[in-house]
């Protein structure tokens, strides 16, 4: 049985099953709701056409998932799958990880406004269904590593140069937010409330673990569970293991930049820019952190698709001899 196969028909089926019953019933598109919580991805889209759009999308998705086995071009089904899907999404799913612990913790200091009710959001829970569907695919494209003419010590030159930005990106990202929490001049915006201040800090932890996590493409423990693992120690980490998650967070970031890109065309966003510019600069490190992340991941596949193979005949040539 492909697991990956049939979650990503599962996710896809139920994701156009709703778009059509929701276009041929003309119930608003959870996605449509400015005025509820992550219900905006779909708002920049003229209102007659939303439905239409967002089954459009999610048809081309169903398609890749059903995709034949022996056609060839799977692997462009799956990226153009993830293309259309990232265009019913915003930052939805990175709001909610900054949310989380908030959530999670904010009761103990009297910070009463994270509900956790935000979490069964019609919105979100669609959000995360897309979410769903493009791991799915994205394990398609890791999957479909192959050592082919990529050179081993050009792949690894790549893993590094593409690493090291995905790392020092979030970082930075994660330090102005960690400022802003602390009410530090220049990045104090108290008058938005906790609630944001908490997202932020939030998201700073999230994206400084999302950093240590990534240097993994690079280290060794990235390739061999250290010793401290019990039951996984001293073996071969699965490569689909590293690239899956990265290349998810990767879509994830890419969803708050595309958002960020579309705000600037708002006079409001221009006013923040203006008014806090330490605070609000950092978020135009999202498209370059997506894209580093993206390549950083896909050139560690290649990189360990390579080794492994490297690894494989060595052991071969072992036991022959």
């Amino acid at each position: 049985m492909d697991i990956v196969r049939t979650v990503a028909v599962t996710a896809s089926l139920t994701a156009t099953a709703l778009g059509a019953t929701w276009l041929a019933t003309g119930t608003r598109n959870p996605l449509d709701h400015p005025g509820r919580p992550f219900g905006s991805a779909l708002s920049a889209y003229p209102d007659d056409w939303v439905g239409a759009i967002f089954l459009g999308c999610v048809l081309v998705a169903l398609a890749a998932a059903l995709w034949p086995r022996g056609l060839p071009g799977r692997e462009w089904a799956a990226g153009t799958a993830i293309v259309a899907l990232l265009a019913l999404m915003d930052a939805s799913t990175l709001m909610a990880v900054g949310y989380l612990p908030a959530t999670l913790v904010g009761p103990l200091f009297g910070l009463d406004e994270a509900d956790p009710a935000l979490f069964l959001s019609p919105g979100l829970l669609l959000q995360l269904l897309l979410l769903t569907a493009v791991a799915a695919f994205g394990a398609v494209l890791a999957r479909r590593f192959r050592a082919g003419d990529h050179d081993l010590a050009r792949a690894t030159a790549r893993t590094r140069f593409w690493t090291r930005i995905a790392v020092e990106a979030p970082l930075v990202y994660a330090l102005t937010r960690v400022l802003m929490f602390f009410l530090v001049p220049g990045f104090d915006i108290a008058p938005f409330g906790d609630p944001i201040l908490w997202a932020g800090l939030g998201l700073a932890v999230s994206a400084s673990l999302g950093a240590w996590l990534t240097c993994g493409l690079v280290r060794p423990w990235g390739e061999v569970f250290p010793r401290w693992l019990p039951g996984l120690a001293g073996r071969r980490v699965p490569i689909r293991l590293a690239v899956v998650p990265g290349l998810l967070v990767a879509v994830m970031v890419a969803t708050a930049a595309k958002d960020m890109l579309q705000s600037l065309g708002d006079g409001a966003a221009l006013v923040a820019i203006t008014d806090w510019p330490l605070v609000t600069l950092p978020t135009f490190l999202w498209p370059l952190w997506a894209f580093a992340l993206a390549m950083a991941t896909s050139c560690y596949g290649i990189r360990r698709t390579l080794t492994e193979a490297k690894v494989s005949a060595r052991h071969n040539a072992a036991k022959m001899g």
